[in-house]
């Protein structure tokens, strides 16, 4: 079964186009990775999956259900969660407070769910009480991930996790993305570390010039040698 399908969409920034009919397929319980130059379309294609950016052809659907151009809070309520990659947590904020902004819609106590985040990331959990601006790169990037799943999505998509992180916090992350997996949480990642990413990941899509040019399993991205001198350093 498709997670997200991705039909035809055309995107952009006002006068400027910038994905010119993109079709994508997410199946459900999988890692799909997009890497491809700066400015080909990868997180423009996010934000419009997220009804930040409102497409002007071509369809998205979540779970079979036609979700294109509605607003954020109602493709959240749908299962869908996003973590951006800058601008990401609410710095002035503890840990604590900025899991609870992530369950906004949901009533009544919030321990389990709590609970539940600090067990995947325990360092959150030894400093709930910090203020989230106080934090290294890697933790805030915690936070962002942990805010994201308070509301138990079926989707999670994730834009640039490891940007700017020290090498043993990129290990984190990415061992945190498949443990979240293996819970059964589909993840489409938009990432500069191919090489990482696409090891843990079912497919992967190159982008190039706001359009899919190629798509095919992690291990075979991998293994292409024309991919790998183009894309992942060599």
């Amino acid at each position: 079964m498709s997670r997200l399908t991705i039909e035809r969409v055309v995107s952009g920034y006002a006068d400027m186009e910038v994905l010119h009919g993109i079709d994508l397929c997410v199946p459900e319980g999988e890692i799909v990775t997009i890497i491809g130059p700066n400015g080909a379309g990868k997180s423009t294609l996010m934000k419009t999956i997220f009804g930040l950016l409102k497409p002007t052809a071509g369809r998205i659907l979540f779970d079979e259900e036609d979700i294109t151009g509605l607003s954020p809070d109602r493709v959240v309520r749908r299962g869908l969660a996003y973590v951006p990659q800058v601008e990401n947590v609410f710095p002035s904020l503890t840990i604590q407070e900025n899991l609870e902004m992530g369950a906004f819609i949901l009533k009544g106590h919030l321990r389990d769910r709590l609970q539940h985040i600090y067990e995947l990331f325990p360092v959150l959990g030894d400093r709930q009480k910090a203020r989230a601006g106080k934090m290294s790169g890697g933790e805030r990037q915690m936070v962002a991930m942990g805010r994201a799943l308070m509301l138990d999505p079926r989707l999670l998509m994730l834009d640039e996790p490891s940007a700017a992180l020290a090498p043993n916090l990129t290990a984190t992350i990415f061992e945190r993305i498949a443990a979240i997996n293996e819970a059964g949480v589909t993840i489409l990642i938009v990432e500069q570390n191919a090489k990482e990413s696409l090891k843990l990941s079912d497919r992967g899509c190159v982008f190039a010039g706001g359009l899919k040019c190629f798509e095919d399993s992690g291990p075979a991205l991998l293994a292409n040698e024309e991919i790998g001198r183009l894309y992942l350093g060599g």
